[in-house]
């Protein structure tokens, strides 16, 4: 059995490709948004956050073979968890990771963490469009209220996320609603309608849209705020596309399958 985090595009790939293979798959993922997944007998779907205990209790009680992290790239407790888990556990862990399409000449301001994005936006001046989710939103709040900067957040448009909104005192008229990736023309679209300065991102790699919303920010001759990533990927199991995780998968199960069979047949000697 294979427990699979996920609730990225990314993810639900992995999911198809799994199931194409035959492998029963445990689909974790935090977010209630609808996702497109696949139809089959081999896929259990949980939704809510697993936290460490639940991971490590899964594993156990559902005989996990593999974990496999296919979550976002900025989902640093998740990662942090699963790879405690991996090494308690025994259990092989798996990584997807997203290649990054920012770098030191695309001319962006990079930002340690989000108070300092927060802090470099406002004394850029003017409207603020922040497109990095709802969790990190209270420090953009707070630090605009009473500065004489607007707040402009886009996000998911789903019960949990405009309540969140509310709580923050963020109004209606300041928020953009919709399910992401967003093209090119949706950010120009934005930036025009609010008069955006200063744009604040993620850099969540090329399946989710940083090349458009960087493109289109420069293009209206906005300041780009770029949150960077809170750890390295660079680690053993780690992959950059679906494809080459899942065929490691593969090998390791089978390799893993071939070893049992083994120990099976010398017992029986």
């Amino acid at each position: 059995m294979i427990l699979l985090l996920g609730g990225t595009s990314d993810s639900v790939e992995i999911l198809k490709l799994l199931v194409d293979e035959a492998f029963p798959v445990i689909f974790s993922m935090a977010t209630q948004t609808p996702m497109d997944l696949p139809v089959s007998r081999l896929i259990t779907v949980r939704r809510g956050a697993m936290d460490e205990a639940e991971m490590e209790n899964s594993i156990g009680s559902d005989k996990i073979d593999v974990l496999i992290d296919a979550t976002h790239p900025y989902a640093a407790e998740v990662t942090r968890n699963a790879r405690r888990v991996s090494l308690k556990t025994g259990v092989r862990y798996f990584r997807l990771t997203r290649k990054p399409v920012v770098t030191s000449s695309s001319g962006i301001i990079p930002a340690k963490d989000h108070a300092d994005a927060a802090l470099k936006a406002l004394q850029l001046g003017g409207t603020i469009l922040a497109t990095i989710g709802i969790r990190n939103l209270g420090v953009y709040a707070s630090m605009c209220n009473g500065s004489g900067s607007k707040l402009i957040v886009r996000a998911l448009p789903t019960v949990d996320s405009l309540k969140v909104l509310k709580g923050l005192g963020i109004p209606v008229e300041n928020t953009i609603t919709g399910q992401g990736p967003f093209s090119y023309e949706d950010n120009v679209r934005a930036i025009r309608q609010f008069g955006v300065r200063t744009l604040i991102t993620k850099d969540s790699g090329k399946r989710g849209g940083t090349e458009e919303k960087i493109r289109a920010a420069q293009d209206e001759g906005c300041n780009v705020i770029v949150v960077q990533r809170p750890s390295s990927d660079d680690v053993a199991g780690s992959f950059p596309e679906p494809q080459a995780l899942v065929k490691a998968v593969k090998d390791y199960l089978m390799t893993m399958s071939s070893n049992r069979e083994g120990v099976t047949s010398r017992t029986r000697l």
